[in-house]
């Protein structure tokens, strides 16, 4: 059912994540470090405990097979680590017992990081770095206890076939006994979170009002970084036909929203900007989004402004105001040069919100295959 070339293209793509991790990580490390957690943050500590830390969870696990083998006088013919996975070639006349405990010491070290993770929480001080192994060690158990057993005996090979050969006597069954109980444990933490609570561990609060970073502001609007709560409202908004008339996509459903904004979340923390959440201050509620975003325009990446706003509040000029503050904030702290938009020449309404913004029109040309009309803004004409 598998075999190594199907363990290595998993390990292949694992280890790809792990860099995208790395890199997210560098590239945000200072905000990532200071002691408010947002949901960039949470995104990137949870990336770092399964494709950071996991891998060096099995490289541990490996190592406890090499070390049980030497202890029972066997000999470790060949030791593999391939980031999501690996194996050791143990070589000698065992025992069954010996055997036992050669395939159940790899899976008592993972099991025992789990455990050395949640025993860490209390003695770091950084908020950050509390949520880190806690979040590692829920991880590591789920796959020490759940994911690696469930593959043994689903793809019948593995440790925990041998680790539950009832003929090793007492073993396997102390080990099923304990098993379940720390299952049970698992489980229950999964309902109450009781293992947090005993850790005072500090609460996210990551879609907190406290934890918004406000981009600017206007009159009527605010127009801040979006968060994970802003799914449902935005997926209402991008849900109506005459909001997505001139979209290349059409009407989204909820799914395809939260990959829209986990998109912008990704060009925060790639280019340090994007579309940001319009809020409307009377009512404080959602009503889409604006911004300057990296797009492919003729063939080069390009400073675009772009909106798409909730029918409810047209014909009120926010269009534009929320438009002027984006490119303000683009000119005065992005520091950019121009920045270009891209309308069809039937969305009348966009054309008059670029031009009322000082864009100008600079040439026709196509884009996903329908005619367009490309304006141009520069810092020196604001």
């Amino acid at each position: 059912m598998f075999n190594n070339s199907s363990f290595d293209f998993m390990a292949i793509f694992y280890a790809i994540l792990s860099i995208d991790t790395i890199l997210r990580l560098s590239n945000n490390w200072s905000s990532f470090w200071d002691d408010k957690i947002t949901a960039k943050d949470k995104f990137i500590l949870e990336r770092v405990a399964i494709f950071i830390l996991i891998p060096l969870g099995v490289f541990f696990h490996e190592v406890g097979h090499a070390l049980a083998t030497l202890q029972v006088g066997g000999e470790v013919r060949e030791f593999q680590w391939r980031v999501a996975w690996g194996y050791v070639i143990a070589v000698g006349n065992f025992l069954p017992v010996e055997s036992w405990w050669i395939a159940f010491s790899g899976n008592l070290v993972s099991i025992a990081l789990g455990y050395l993770a949640i025993l860490a929480v209390p003695l770091v001080k950084k908020p950050i770095l509390k949520h880190l192994f806690y979040t590692f060690s829920q991880a590591e158990l789920v796959y020490s206890l759940i994911a690696y057993p469930l593959f043994s005996f689903t793809a019948v090979r593995g440790d925990w076939v041998k680790i539950y050969d009832f003929s090793v006597k007492p073993y396997a069954q102390i080990t099923l006994a304990v098993h379940i109980f720390l299952l049970f444990t698992l489980w229950l933490n999964s309902k109450t979170h009781w293992l947090a609570k005993l850790l005072k561990l500090p609460s996210l609060k990551i879609d907190s009002i406290t934890d918004e970073k406000i981009i600017t502001q206007t009159e009527r609007l605010i127009i801040r970084e979006f968060k994970v709560l802003d799914i449902e409202p935005l997926a209402k908004i991008l849900a109506k036909p005459e909001v997505m008339r001139f979209s290349p996509t059409g009407v989204l459903s909820t799914k395809q929203t939260t990959v829209k904004i986990q998109s912008f979340l990704d060009s925060y923390q790639k280019n340090g900007y994007g579309k940001y959440a319009v809020i409307h201050r009377q009512t404080q509620s959602l009503i889409g989004y604006c911004g300057i975003s990296i797009e492919e325009i003729e063939g080069k990446s390009e400073n675009e402004l772009g909106y798409r706003l909730d029918s409810e509040f047209w014909a009120q000029d926010l269009e534009t105001e929320a438009a002027k503050a984006c490119l303000k904030y683009g000119f005065e702290k992005l520091n950019l040069d121009y920045v270009l938009g891209i309308v069809e020449p039937q969305n009348q309404v966009s054309v008059k919100v670029f031009e009322k913004v000082g864009m100008e029109l600079v040439k026709e040309s196509t884009w996903d295959g329908k005619a367009i009309y490309i304006y141009k803004v520069t810092k020196k004409s604001l």
